[in-house]
């Protein structure tokens, strides 16, 4: 993370190629993250499912334009919340009177209708120079201060199962 212990919120920042294959990749990590901050299960599902939808709906809009540009987001923790910032190059959309060919709401309005729906505060501003940002915060459980603990399977937290492979030093264990 990048901030100091008091100085600041502690961010992580990503930056992906426009590629609906990375989308899962995005979540894991947005749940790691999430998880690592504290933050509860159920908070941690919202934050994932938020986030891929907001990637999914730029990366959509990104290769409808034929455009490249990366994706980025900021991954952002406080002592009481944890933030999310997406932000993308796509072209935004004329917004001409719905014709046949167009439908009456867009991806990006359905999609941030979903976000909206999942988080506390949820932001959409246009960026200078063209693009989008999107940015939702979700506060932590007050019945669930000290989020989930540790995960079980995460050798490098106390009383996490350790799933290294075997050391090739030691006997294979008895059946």
């Amino acid at each position: 993370m990048d901030a100091v212990a008091g100085v600041g919120p502690a961010t992580v920042r990503l930056a992906f190629p426009p590629e609906p294959r990375l989308l899962g990749t995005v979540r894991l990590v947005v749940g790691i993250v999430a998880r690592k901050a504290g933050m509860g299960a159920e908070g941690i599902e919202d934050l994932k499912v938020a986030v891929s939808e907001t990637c999914a709906v730029a990366v959509g809009d990104l290769t409808r334009a034929g455009r490249q540009d990366p994706i980025e987001i900021d991954l952002v923790e406080t002592p009481d919340r944890f933030g999310i910032e997406v932000r993308d190059r796509a072209p935004t959309p004329a917004r001409d009177a719905a014709g046949p060919d167009q439908p009456e709401v867009d991806d990006r309005e359905l999609g941030l209708a979903l976000v909206g729906a999942l988080v506390d505060d949820l932001k959409t501003a246009t960026l200078e120079g063209g693009g989008n940002r999107t940015s939702f915060w979700l506060r932590r459980d007050p019945l669930d201060p000290g989020g989930l603990g540790p995960h079980p399977l995460d050798p490098l937290e106390p009383g996490g199962l350790d799933v290294r492979p075997p050391d090739p030093d030691l006997p294979p264990p008895l059946t």
